[in-house]
């Protein structure tokens, strides 16, 4: 195989190859909080055999989880309002769960309509409802992405393979 081949194969490839990298289930919102990004999701479940997700990261998925005034949960469903849907409760959106009091999950949903309306919640922990979870975002601007050093390094080699030929050839 010559190495003008093997070059053309290696960039068809990555050509080919780098938009399914990025392929990946579009975030439902993003929201900034405490200069951190986070892509806020939606789970639908119970807190009864689901309480990992109901733990602070890197454990769980709810940063607000055990900020026993609500003001953190309160932040976040601000910034989301109806962009998760509906929730439990009419013209509400999903529940931003903070404290385990008792057998009953505390949170607040925000209103869909109104940003400045919201409404604590009181779930038991055993019904299915409809919980905002959360996940802190690379926040490095100038990170790259895994797989492109990958592509760069063979895409190197390749060159260099290329160069090395060239000069034996010019030397002979």
């Amino acid at each position: 195989m010559n190495s003008q081949f093997q070059a053309s194969l290696l960039v068809l490839s990555a050509t080919v190859s780098l938009p399914l990298l990025f392929v990946a289930p579009a975030s439902a919102v993003t929201v900034t909080v405490g200069f951190v990004n986070y892509d806020v999701n939606v789970f639908i479940g119970k807190y009864l055999g689901n309480e990992s997700l109901f733990q602070i990261p890197p454990a769980g998925q709810m940063t607000w989880w055990g900020d026993g005034t609500g003001d953190l949960a309160a932040e976040f469903a601000e910034q989301v309002i109806d962009q998760l849907g509906s929730g439990p409760s009419t013209g509400y959106g999903p529940v931003f769960a903070y404290e385990l009091s008792g057998t009953d999950i505390l949170g607040i949903s925000q209103n869909l309509t109104n940003p400045d309306s919201q409404k604590d919640e009181t779930i038991a922990n055993n019904s299915d409802v409809k919980y905002a979870i959360v996940t802190p975002l690379q926040s490095d601007p100038l990170s790259v992405p895994a797989p492109l050093p990958v592509f760069g390094a063979a895409a190197a080699l390749g060159w260099s393979r290329q160069l090395r030929k060239r000069i034996g050839a010019s030397q002979r």
